[in-house]
């Protein structure tokens, strides 16, 4: 078994919102799910997202124009 070794800057804390940035990203839990595994609040679980750039929007650009065009 390898053993990796955790960079002293990833402390337990970031290491969770690490994860549901990324389980967020790829359509594995909602926003919701996300903040509370990160433990954080909507607002500063966003704000991750953003720092990460990854969307908060789970819509296709195909979806927008559907959307747009029934308007």
């Amino acid at each position: 078994m390898k053993v990796i070794k955790i960079p002293k800057w990833l402390d337990e804390k970031e290491a969770k919102i690490a994860m549901a940035a990324q389980l967020f990203k790829v359509g594995k839990v909602t926003l919701k799910q996300g903040e509370e595994i990160a433990g954080l609040t909507i607002w500063d679980f966003l704000y991750e997202l953003g720092k990460r750039k990854i969307s908060y929007i789970n819509i296709t650009p195909e979806d927008l124009e559907e959307e747009l065009e029934e308007i």
